[in-house]
């Protein structure tokens, strides 16, 4: 397509990354060329546009005009892949999470991200891989398991990341890496707390799933004057004993909301009830004030019943607080980490797939890092593009155009110049 001269502006501005001063550079003086934080920052694009390996990385280093060479400090040659490899192999991660912290806070300052799609706010965790392996090779500090029937082992590290999913954007905002003998829900009483400190103020309910719900979690919510919702499943199963109980969700009267939407030729139709439980004693989780009881129920074109699913939630948002549609709606909006953030770094960008430095635990979580700041600039620039028939450009549309915008971008003496020009 054809690329304006705004737009290469606005693709240089996504590449202004404010890197946070604890990202050291470990390379040794005899080998440096290149600007340490313009490698990072080309990385973090490369892996935006959906690059998959250090030799597609190097391409694209290759395609960049003098524009974006400029800003990002990088010298008339190309960075090779070896180049490319041997930092990332030695990169600490020290500083990683402070750099998130501050892209995400910019994008808030420019209203880029808001919370358009709830008010009060909801940043939801949830847990995915980062990156396995079944060659044998082993990194120290994964977690291992049999992979097969001859007991070949695999490899793998997770990560519990937190997204603000009541923005539109769904910016990743933080992530704890899980390796050996780490759970998700510890990692969420180390993770809340920073994610806490580092955006005061623009959240208020916290959602997680039911391998997050333990009473220490909500606790912890409770204890930073934040709501939770949980979902619940048998590993708290006195509590997903209660909130099952369907005599007490008057459900022989219309539901407290309902939605029903077409997808794939079905019909799917969800459907709210709730329970007031916040004098229940036998609900012995921290200021819990609500169970929530979700049925989902799918038809085909005909009419025929496909699947039902029955969910269940406990929650410390008072009664009364959200509107009952805002409440199914919230739901829902917790899975906005599942079918964005997460399925846009899998499908899209290669997570899943795409292992271009291996070398130790840092080396993965680094790499995992460029990975996050190269989604949340790709989803600021999607967000921004014109929409068609009121729905968002595709993800694949829109890492093809910051591609040419990135290569179209004009020459200015630095980032900065090119910040404060669009």
């Amino acid at each position: 397509m054809s690329i304006t001269e705004a737009q290469a502006r606005r693709a240089l501005r996504h590449a202004n990354i404010p890197w946070d001063a604890q990202v050291d550079d470990p390379r040794e003086p005899a080998w440096v060329v290149h600007d340490h934080l313009g490698l990072l920052g080309g990385l973090a694009a490369a892996f935006s546009i959906g690059c998959r390996s250090l030799r597609r990385a190097e391409d694209f280093f290759a395609d960049l005009g003098l524009g974006a060479r400029r800003a990002l400090g990088l010298a008339r040659t190309s960075p090779c892949d070896t180049t490319l490899y041997r930092l990332l192999a030695v990169q600490g991660a020290a500083g990683f999470e402070g750099t998130v912290f501050a892209h995400v806070k910019d994008l808030i300052a420019r209203k880029v991200v808001r919370n358009d799609r709830l008010a009060l706010g909801v940043m939801t965790f949830d847990g995915k891989g980062t990156w396995s392996r079944t060659d044998g090779t082993k990194v120290d500090g994964a977690q291992q398991s049999a992979y097969d029937a001859e007991g070949s082992s695999l490899q793998t590290f997770g990560a519990l990341r937190a997204a603000l999913t009541s923005s539109s954007v769904c910016p990743c905002v933080g992530q704890q890496i899980i390796g050996s003998k780490e759970g998700e829900s510890t990692a969420f009483r180390e993770l809340l707390p920073r994610v806490y400190a580092a955006l005061p103020g623009q959240f208020r309910i916290v959602t997680g799933d039911a391998g997050l719900c333990a009473r220490e979690n909500a606790d912890l919510a409770t204890s930073l004057d934040l709501w939770y919702l949980f979902g619940l499943k048998g590993n708290q199963p006195h509590l997903y004993d209660l909130a099952r109980q369907h005599e007490h969700y008057a459900l022989g009267k219309a539901p407290l909301a309902r939605t029903a939407e077409q997808y794939r030729g079905h019909t799917i139709v969800r459907e709210l009830y709730a329970r007031d439980v916040a004098d229940d004693p036998e609900a012995d989780i921290e200021a819990a004030r609500q169970f929530w009881y979700v049925c989902q129920t799918t038809t085909d074109a005909r009419g025929a019943c496909v699947a039902v699913e029955q969910r269940y939630f406990v929650t410390s948002i008072p009664a009364g607080t959200l509107t009952r549609d805002q409440e199914l709606a919230l739901v829902r909006m917790h899975w906005a980490i599942e079918n964005g953030c997460h399925w846009t770094m899998d499908v899209m960008l290669g997570e899943d797939t795409g292992h271009p430095c291996q070398a130790s635990r840092e080396s993965i979580e680094g790499v995992s890092w460029l990975r996050l700041i190269g989604y949340n600039a790709l989803s600021a620039w999607r967000h921004l593009a014109p929409r068609k028939d009121a729905k968002p450009m595709a993800w694949a549309r829109a890492m093809e155009t910051l591609r040419d915008a990135l290569l179209a971008a004009p020459v200015t003496e630095d980032l900065k110049t090119a910040h404060a020009l669009t």
